[in-house]
């Protein structure tokens, strides 16, 4: 076995050090469309499979988008009654810093209902796990339990102009958008980089001329997790794509 100097072990500690470095970078920078075994909070668990486009349940919700494409083509500006300010936010308590899915499908569900459940009851059902969050797949099965329906599904915008429709077309028929985000560059969480769960509740599109489509949504953080900016938001439709392009699933 050839022996190993004290010079040559220092440059091999070098390059592995870099190495390691670039790797992480790499995985850090990268979106979160396509996810590993981590657990990550409204994303997709793993192993998980899309919905089909052939499933005539899920052809059924596609020809809805495609519908009111033409229907309502006309309707600019939509913006559902989700409660009143601060109703659905986290509780300031230690125990609660990951709840952002159960409390934005307390949010999606008031779109539909009076009758919301427990925070703690929906934590429950969507299988939480404090330490990190709720996978998006269970905030679908929730929110079509509770709703005794088969409106919402699970699935990922292939670009910020199919997750305008989408949400066009929810908003239209009464129904909000559940989204996972990455908060780095988001209002109020002033850099601080976590994966996160909102509600998506109204549109604005009357100013396409220039672009900026406006975006409603709703963020029910605690000061306790970190966040300092107002429940109820509106943003344009770039800034929103930049915020779910790092986490993208959706429960629409």
């Amino acid at each position: 076995m050839p022996r190993v100097t004290k010079k040559g072990w220092g440059i091999f500690k070098k390059v592995f050090v870099t190495t390691l470095l670039v790797v992480s970078i790499f995985v850090v920078s990268t979106p979160a469309t396509a996810q590993g075994p981590n657990p990550i909070n409204g994303s997709l668990p793993p192993n998980s499979k899309l919905p089909d486009a052939n499933d005539l349940l899920y052809q059924k919700k596609l020809n809805q988008v495609r519908r009111n494409q033409i229907q309502a083509a006309d309707t600019l500006m939509e913006v559902l009654y989700v409660g009143t300010m601060g109703q659905f936010r986290e509780p300031e308590d230690s125990d609660y810093v990951n709840y952002c899915g159960p409390s934005s499908t307390q949010i999606a569900l008031r779109a539909r209902t009076t009758d919301i459940p427990e925070l703690d009851e929906i934590a429950k059902c969507e299988q939480i796990n404090p330490r990190w969050g709720v996978y998006m797949t269970s905030v679908t099965d929730c929110l079509n339990q509770y709703l005794d329906s088969d409106y919402y599904w699970t699935d990922i915008a292939e670009s910020k102009d199919e997750l305008a429709s989408w949400l066009k077309t929810d908003v239209d028929q009464g129904y909000a958008l559940v989204t996972g985000v990455f908060t780095t560059y988001m209002r109020g969480w002033n850099g601080y980089s976590i994966s996160h769960i909102i509600t998506l509740y109204g549109y604005d599109y009357s100013n396409q001329v220039f672009s900026n489509k406006m975006v409603y949504y709703t963020d029910t953080a605690s000061k306790l997790a970190g966040y300092s900016g107002p429940y109820f938001n509106i943003v344009t439709l770039d800034d929103l794509w930049n915020f779910v392009s790092w986490n993208n699933v959706q429960s629409w």
